[in-house]
């Protein structure tokens, strides 16, 4: 896992900037963490492995919720589930959730963001064991060039291609090319690590 400084020192290479003429280090950085913020919604959009994490939480008897927070990280929900029966909790809408008269334990569960909750419908009795697989927060909004690259390095040669070509065309003010750039880095995320991801194979009924 490198450092922003170590992926900077590279792309100056790349861009024939060693002297830092052209671009200093907050400028650089600061593209790179625009490619970090594109790639990690990639990530998210596609399902990716290696994006993932999931935390162990407990319910208090009687308490119709959890701390949302508790999970520090937390940024995009993958799905709750018992560690009892392996079952997973099932996700309601606000319209759902809404129109929910009586249910059993656990049966449904909702997210309220604005109060910092995972709500339950219905109330553990006990406390349960459960397993949350979320997507963690990636903010690149204080990274430094002393910051280590998320996801364990494997987007860094990704991240350093897009950062490079979009710093030699920054002065040209063409979206359309930027757009291009970001498919590019789509399609290069995509290609390495979709295949990592698990697949829906559908059954073909009964024979």
């Amino acid at each position: 896992m490198a450092a922003i400084s170590a992926l900077i020192t590279e792309i100056r290479t790349d861009i024939s900037d060693d002297a830092s003429t052209r671009f200093t280090d907050a400028k650089i950085l600061n593209v790179i963490k625009k490619a970090i913020r594109r790639a990690n919604r990639i990530v998210q959009r596609n399902g990716l492995q290696f994006g993932k994490k999931k935390a162990s939480l407990t319910t208090t008897a009687n308490q119709a919720y959890l701390t949302l927070s508790d999970v520090t990280d937390f940024d995009v929900l993958i799905g709750l589930w018992r560690d009892d029966t392996h079952e997973k909790l099932k996700l309601a809408t606000e319209d759902e959730w809404e129109r929910i008269i009586s249910a059993d334990e656990l049966d449904y569960y909702h997210l309220d963001y604005a109060n910092d909750k995972i709500e339950f419908n219905g109330t553990p009795s006990s406390a349960i064991a459960l397993t949350l697989h979320y997507y963690p927060t990636i903010d690149p909004s204080a990274y430094t060039t002393a910051t280590t690259m998320p996801w364990a390095g494997r987007l860094d040669d990704i991240v350093m291609e897009y950062v490079g070509v979009r710093l030699k065309t920054i002065d040209e003010m063409d979206v359309s090319y930027d757009t291009k750039l970001l498919t590019d880095l789509e399609s290069q995320i995509l290609q390495s690590y979709m295949p990592n991801a698990p697949q829906m194979v559908e059954g073909s009924g009964w024979l």
